[in-house]
Formats: C-alpha cells, structure tokens, sequence
C-alpha cells in the first residue's frame, strides 16, 4: 500500500499530479466554472509608459494607480487589456489614508501580467491590493513583500513563569516591538514558534499583548504580565514573534467580484490575512504561495482566506500556505443582524437582503433551529435598514441592541460560499485550523495538512462570533493530516481532533454584559451530508471527532496515532474516532495491509543465486553487493531463519541501491524528502557499526544510522546533530528489527525510531537542523559485522501501525523461536486481549517486554519457561507486549 501519492507534496509550485486542473464535482449544488487562467488580450499598458521604474526605491503607487484606470477606462469584453509590469521591484509607499496601496475598481477583462515582479510596500499597516467590483480579471506573476515587516521576531533568552513573563532579544533586521506601528495596530499579540514557523508544541496558540515592552539591553525586551497558563512549555532558545495586525488590510482584498483569478503569487508577510473576499462568485487562487522567506519563522498576520458572503466560494488549486497566525482557511455564510421584530412574518435587518433568498434563523442561548423562510418582499428603510417580509412565520424572540451573541440570528443560505474546491494544496506549519467551514457545499481534496496547532479540519459554526453557520454536503477525500494538533487550546478542548465536526450553542451563563460567552456542544443534527472518505489520518489525542450529523459517510480512512504525541496527561490513551449524536451513518473501516516498499530485498537467496530479487514495488531499483576487501557471504544458513547474508566489512564493502538500467548509485530521498527505512540484522559484538549512509559529503547533508559500541542505535548526519534510541539498545548475537521513519521536509528532532515494531523514546543531542540529504548513494552496512535479512526502503514516513505490521509480516513469516529450516513455526498465542490482572501464553517464553503507545517500558521479565505474567499493577490502557524480543502483541488493560 502506498498512501496518496499525491498529497505528499514537496513545496514545489506547479500543475498538479494529473497535469491540469481537477474538474467540478457533480454533487454541487450551485455549478461553477473552471478558473479563468488567461485573457486573449487585444492590447497593452505598460506601467512604464505612465512613470513606475523598477528598482529605483521610488514610491510607484501613482504611476501604478494611473496605469491601472487607464486599463480599467479602455477595458471591454471584447478588448481585453493586458496590464504590463517589468522584471524588477515595485516599491509603494502608501500614507495609510487607504486601506491598501493600490486599488481596482468596476475593471472588466483585465489581466494583470506581472512578469515576476515584486511589489515591496513600505507601510507596515496597509495592505497590496484591493479590488471592488471587478469582473474577468487575472492577477498573475508576482510576489509581495514589506520594507518594514508588520511583525518582529526573536530568540527568547531567559524565563520567569512563576512571575509571568520573559525575555527576549530581536532578531537583527527585523523593527523593534516598541516601534509606533505596533501600539497603534487594533490587534497586536504574539506567538512562541519553532524554527519550521509553527507554533511550539504544548505552548499556547497566542500570548496576549502587555501593553509595554520594557528594554533592558539592546535589543533585549522583557515581556511580562503573563498569568496562568501562558508561560507553559516556553524555554530559552523558542522563538517570539511579536504581530501589528490590521484587520482588513489583507495582501488581496476581492469585494463583489466575478471570475478574478489569483494565480502563480506569492506573498511573503502581510499586516493581516493575504486573500480575503466578500460578496464574490467563482473566484480562484491558483498555483500560488503564502511563503516564509529565509531567515523569518512567520508569515502573515491573520487568515490566508477568509471569505464572508459568497454565492460561491473560491477554488484553490496547487497552492502552499505556510508560517500565517489564524486559520487558513474560514469559510462563512453571511449574517443579517435582526434589528425590530414588525411580526412573525415580518422583520427588520442591518444590510440589504434581496427578494427570493432563503434565510435560517436560529436561537444560539438554547440551540435550537427556529426555521427557514424565504424573503417575499423588501422595503429600504435607509442607513442600511431594510424591512423584509418572510414566506412563513418564524418565532424570532430574542434581539439585542448593538447584536450581541445572545440574539436570535438570521443566516443567508443563498451567500452560504456553496460550490468551494480546495485540491492539490500545502498547509503547514501554522497557527490554529487548516480549514474552518461553516458553509455549505464544498470538495476538499488530495491537500496535506501538517505540522498546524488546531485541527486539520473544524466543521462548527461560529456562536461566539454570530457569523457562520451550519454545514451541508461536505466531501473530504484523499487528503494526508499528519501531526495537526498540539497547541494547549487542542489539548485542554474535549472535541480536538485531526477533524473535528460539531455544533455549538452560547456557554451558560452568559449576559449581555459578557463580551466571550464561550461555547458549549449542542443536541441538534444540524450538519448534513458529511462524507470523509480515503484520508490518511496521522494524529495526536483524537483523529476524529464526529457528532452532531444528519448523514454521515466514514469510509476506508487510515488513522494511525503519531508515537511522537505530546497532547496526552499521564494515563491517557488515544482515541482513533468518536461519533456522537448522528443518524444515517455509514462506517467502513480500513483494512490495513502490510504496506508495499518502493524497494524490498530479503536476502534469502541460495549461495548460487544470481541475482537479488527486489519484490518492491519499483523494480527500478536494483541491490549490488560490493565487496571491495570485505567479506559478504550470500546464502549463509543461520539457524533461525535460513538463509541470510553475513557480512563483515570495515568501509570495504556495502550493499548499495542501484537504479537497475546502468548500475548506477540509486540516490534515494534527497532534500527533505520522507522516508523509512526498515531491515534485520543480528550483530556479532559490541563495537561501533554504520548500518546506512546516505548523501553527504558537505556538512548538513549526510544521513547515516549507526549503532555504538554500547548498543545504542542513533540517526546522525555529518553535523554533530543526533537523534538515539537510547531506551531499546541493539540486542547482540540476536535478530533485531529496526525501522527510521522520517517525515517530508522535517528536521532531525522530527525522526522517529522503532525497535522490534516498538516506537522508541528518543533522545536528542546537537541542533534540530532540517533533513538536508544530498543525491549520491544509499549504502547498507559499510562497516558491520553480523547477519542481515529484508532490507525494506519507503519514500513516505510509515506511521506505527504500518512499522508493526512491516515488523510482523517477516517476524512471523521468517523469525521464531520454533521456525525450522522447512518453513514451519508456531505463533504464541496471547490471551486474553482485554486483561484485568493475568494476562497468558499458549507456551513458555523467555523474555517480556510490557511497553505503552509511547514506547516507555513498563515491565521486563528475562526467564526461562514462562507461562504468565501479572499485570494487575499496570494503569488502564493500551500496551504493547514483546515476545522473545521477536513476537508483538497489543493488549488492553482494564
């Protein structure tokens, strides 16, 4: 089995895996169009004609401005006009009177051709671009940035949680938190992050603004008036990052707009989110990257896209998002405040509604849906006041003046964002959700989802804000969440999940004086349609939460809990899925299979054997034995499982992966590419021994796994940086199974080490540099002296079900205490699987291991002719037992 081939995505920006946009699924309710990628223009204007010239640090917004209403003046439908950039950098420097630098207004047919331009805004407080009424409009080319970034980042140098607060010093080019900018932005707070730009695990997901900082060195500040919690997990050497965010001062701000396409842009930092949109249809974001640029841990200051009000959502193809501060994607329907009740029929809002758009209306202080009705009639009161007549009486009861979460809300199904595609894209190494949807209509396809705070995926309307609301015929297919969740807002919350789905009514109490009043899981079926099919689920505390649907559809997901979860109290034990409260459901479980290796060489070849027989599943890849003053003895006859090699060389000899058409070096994963790799093998002595080497040779670039004298298997490039197995040391003079899983684009602290199908408990020395392996060779075993049997390679990280089942399927086809030459063994049988206190053996063993989830050893028995083993001192939950050192058994303890 090889796991979605196509969302394990390297962060390169191109056409998908089929080479062309996916197309629009046949269960939308509202069809849309394919994106509008090109305009066959008829003529062109150039910035240059009207003044702008690149890379002179000159303020370019009024030429820009100048260019662009002559475009919008000469525009039609039938003479597309193509708005011409040079190469080069653009700089703005807008007076903040505007919310963004420049603005398009009423264009038609126009395609903004920014022939890799960069557009460098000086105002850390406004945003790029925004766009109001624009129809058949193409923005393509371009990347963004800002002089003066619209956040500060650096190194934490000591902390004092018992008197709540720390210090830290910025990072050199970046602006001081005292800068003006910073305490006249409406929000400003930070974050603790990890060198990758996400949020550090177990730290809170926002640390709130003390109002002051307080310099006590150059470029030193302490941070101080930190209560609670907020302080836990943060130590010397994390990140701060310190934001002056601008709500609405967006990268790309898109208002009433009809087929605008974003495409092949990337941004790099923004004073708020990059592309928000409200009132729009058919809109795309395509081929394009929120980006961290080197040097920065954080990206943009609030959602990549956030839309309100749509008849249509946007479509999001082959994108990357990565480093923001808020959810990447929130997706509302739109909301009318209830001004005046006139009568049941007939009631007043703040916004316009129109004649034959339906409305949901719901009590959110009890949860409970109040009906839907369709506007009949509409009188504009003025000041925005519009008194509408409804097609059936709604008992509409509770109203507050301004809107306060307590009153009776009208949603507006028809501006419900239906029709969203989000396919073939990159979220990573974030703050909080990848995806918030509180709409309706939507396909969200082969994405990778990794390394964010919060879920994957929330489904769950917005009570707390008064916007949003419920879901409807909702497809989340083929997509890969890998390690999402593990900020202490997940971990304390009783509904986290890799995907979360579920419907909220106002915590109690809560008054009109109460600005949060919290939330709390309601009893309505509100959701429906939900399908969650084909999904790779690597997950932290829960893969998923359920509840509170009307037509559930959970089919063949692989969910496998991550050995690396830092989220679970002592005691606690995963909880792979939880459905609650929902009707018409359909569950099928995955079947879970040994998985299929790029490359799998047994080794169990007779001396006379030709060649090496690769039963992977690229025959591409071939295995040479290389001698070169070693020795490797192929078919040598061990005792326990026949024939195997046995190899003594001292850097005289390897095994080396070829590619199987010239015989040359196979270079294996390189970059940061996943990875695992698992083999027998049966040392001889204690002495230092390389079982792999691969990349090298500059610093950084290596990737090795080697065992030390004392046993202790460790994970090293040539940097001095270390992961080791320090709790399961190699067992000399028998057979071990090892298996280094490795996740795409991760750094060394992020490898995970199993022993005999059992996660180890690494330890860590040197820095958490990123995986940077170069393309020259992988080579098995240049210096050992043992056995070695099934070398398997994966280009993707197994998880810990996979390793066991990979460890399992030679163990007890291969390795027994009872295997003979002809093939036949006896599998120990363990019983019972739920345990009180005894737990039993159809036959004597030797030796027992007891470990948890987490890979920590509980119990060790080393004898002879044992039958039974005592486990009534053991917490409840689910354990580990290992037999012999060979044979793997899961238990659950009562």
């Amino acid at each position: 089995m090889i796991r979605n081939a196509c969302s394990v995505i390297i962060l390169i920006i191109g056409m998908n895996c089929f080479g062309q946009l996916g197309s629009v699924p046949s269960f939308f309710n509202i069809q849309r169009e394919i994106p509008l990628l090109d305009l066959n223009t008829t003529s062109t204007i150039s910035v240059a004609d009207y003044g702008a010239v690149v890379d002179d640090g000159n303020d370019d917004i009024a030429a820009i401005t100048a260019a662009i209403n002559a475009a919008v003046s000469s525009a039609t439908e039938s003479n597309p006009v193509r708005l011409l950039f040079e190469n080069g950098t653009y700089d703005l420097m807008p007076d903040g009177s505007s919310t963004h630098a420049l603005s398009i207004t009423d264009a038609n047919n126009i395609l903004w051709d920014g022939q890799n331009a960069e557009f460098l805004n000086h105002n850390p407080a406004v945003g790029f671009v925004n766009l109001l009424r624009c129809t058949n409009v193409i923005i393509k080319d371009i990347s963004v940035d800002y002089a003066t970034l619209p956040f500060t980042q650096g190194k934490i140098t000591f902390v004092d949680e018992a008197n709540g607060y720390f210090e830290f010093t910025v990072d050199d080019n970046f602006p001081l938190p005292t800068e003006t900018f910073f305490s006249d932005a409406p929000q400003r707070w930070g974050m603790i992050k990890n060198s990758k730009g996400g949020i550090k695990e177990g730290t809170k997901n926002l640390i709130p603004h003390n109002r002051y900082f307080e310099l006590i060195a150059p470029r030193t500040y302490k941070y101080a008036n930190q209560g609670g919690t907020n302080l836990d997990g943060v130590e010397v050497g994390d990140y701060f990052v310190h934001i002056a965010r601008n709500n609405g001062k967006s990268l790309f701000r898109t208002n009433a707009g009809k087929n605008v396409t974003y495409l092949n842009i990337t941004g790099y930092s923004s004073p708020a989110g990059s592309f928000n949109a409200v009132n729009c249809q058919e809109w795309n974001i395509i081929n394009s990257q929120i980006k961290l640029k080197a040097g920065r841990v954080h990206s943009t200051n609030a959602d990549c896209i956030h839309v309100n009000g749509g008849t249509i959502a946007p479509w999001v193809e082959n994108c990357s998002f990565e480093g923001f501060s808020d959810d990447c994607v929130n997706l509302k329907y739109t909301k009318r405040t209830i001004t005046e009740i006139n009568s049941s029929t007939q009631i007043t809002v703040l916004y316009q509604v129109d004649v034959g758009e339906n409305l949901e209306f719901y009590n959110p202080r009890d949860g409970v849906y109040l009906g839907n009705a369709t506007v009949t009639a509409v009188q504009n009161l003025g000041s925005n006041l519009y008194k509408i007549t409804l097609s059936d009486p709604i008992n509409i009861t509770t109203i507050t003046d301004p809107d306060h979460q307590l009153a009776d809300k009208a949603y507006v199904e028809s501006r419900s964002n239906q029709s969203f595609i989000f396919r073939n894209n990159i979220i990573r190494n974030s703050r909080r959700y990848g995806i918030l949807i509180q709409s309706k209509y939507a396909l969200i396809e082969n994405n990778t989802f990794q390394n964010l705070s919060g879920s994957g995926i929330r489904i769950e309307n917005g009570v707390d804000w008064g916007e949003g609301f419920r879901a409807s015929e909702i497809e989340i297919r083929n997509n890969t969440f890998d390690n999402c969740g593990f900020d202490q807002t997940y971990i304390t919350e009783a509904e986290s999940a890799a995907i979360a789905v579920d419907f909220m009514k106002l915590g109690s109490p809560c008054t009109a004086s109460d600005t949060w009043c919290g939330t709390q899981t309601s009893n309505w079926k509100a959701h429906n349609n939900i399908r969650i099919l084909d999904n790779t689920i690597l997950y932290n505390k829960k893969g998923v939460y359920l509840k509170n649907i009307d037509g559930l559809t959970f089919s063949n997901n692989f969910i496998c809990h991550r050995d690396e979860d830092i989220t679970l109290a002592a005691n606690e034990s995963p909880v792979k899925q939880t459905i609650l409260n929902c009707s018409n459901v359909n569950v099928v479980d995955f079947q879970l299979t040994v998985p299929d290796a790029n490359a799998q060489f047994l080794l169990n070849e007779d001396p006379s054997a030709l060649e090496l027989l690769n039963s992977g599943s690229d025959t591409n890849i071939g295995l040479d034995v290389i001698t070169s003053g070693g020795d490797i003895t192929q078919g040598f006859n061990d005792s326990e499982i026949g024939y195997a090699f046995k190899i003594n060389t001292a850097n005289n000899g390897r095994l080396r992966l070829v590619n199987t058409s010239d015989s040359s070096p196979f270079p294996g994963p390189v970059g940061g590419a996943a990875r695992t790799y698992a083999f027998w093998f049966k040392p001889e002595a204690s002495v230092f021994q390389s079982l792999l080497y691969s990349g090298g040779p500059a610093n950084g670039e290596v990737f090795t796994v080697q065992m030390q004298s004392n046993g202790v298997l460790r994970v090293t490039d040539n940097n001095q940086n270390m992961v080791k197995m320090d709790d399961m040391p190699i067992d000399i003079g028998q057979w071990n199974h090892i298996a280094i899983s490795v996740p795409e684009n991760e750094s060394m602290f992020d490898i995970q080490l199993y022993k005999n199908g059992v996660a180890s408990s690494e330890t860590y020395s040197g820095s958490d540099d990123l995986i940077n392996t170069t393309s020259t060779r992988v080579d098995f075993f240049p210096t050992f002296n043992g056995l070695v049997s099934d070398i398997r390679y994966f280009d993707y990280k197994l998880c810990s079900s996979e390793i066991e089942s990979v460890f399992n399927d030679r163990q007890t086809n291969t390795l027994s205490n009872d295997f003979n030459l002809k093939g036949k063994q006896t599998k120990i049988i363990v019983y019972p699987t739920l345990v009180s206190d005894k737990l039993y053996f159809s036959k004597s063993v030797n030796s027992i291991k007891v470990f948890n989830l987490l890979g920590q050893n509980f119990t060790q028995i080393n004898h002879s002719n044992i039958k039974e083993i005592d486990l009534s001192g053991l917490p409840s939950g689910i354990y580990i037992i290992q037999l012999n050192n060979l044979q793997t058994e899961k238990i659950y303890k009562k």
